[in-house]
């Protein structure tokens, strides 16, 4: 994977900033949302420092472990000039939580 662009770093390290505020909020530790998680803490202490990237399965992830909406650790990035754009991180957490609810409804059905 190629280097992260100067912006794709500056919106990772404002993820990883609300991601720590969030996560220190419910009183967890690194260790504790690692465990849970099933990575190490220096995985987590990545993600919250914006070296390396969330990806939206494991952004689903931390929101369960942190009882938290997705939106509170994406945030909301204001455009420079006023155009309207798709927000790229909704659209790919919209289509992850279709295909989980479809997964869901297949294991239900299962039982």
């Amino acid at each position: 994977m190629g280097k992260m662009t100067e912006t794709a770093m500056e919106t990772s390290v404002q993820i990883g900033e609300r991601l720590r505020a969030i996560r220190q909020t419910r009183g967890l530790s690194q260790e504790k949302v690692a465990t849970a998680l099933g990575i190490t803490f220096q995985q987590v202490q990545k993600y919250e420092r914006g070296t390396n990237r969330i990806s939206v399965p494991t952004l689903i992830q931390i929101c369960e472990v942190l009882k938290a909406h997705p939106m509170e650790i994406i945030g909301d990035f204001p455009e420079d000039d006023g155009a309207e754009r798709p927000n790229v991180l909704l659209q790919r957490l919209e289509k992850a939580e279709g295909k989980l609810a479809r997964v869901q409804k297949i294991l239900s059905e299962r039982d």
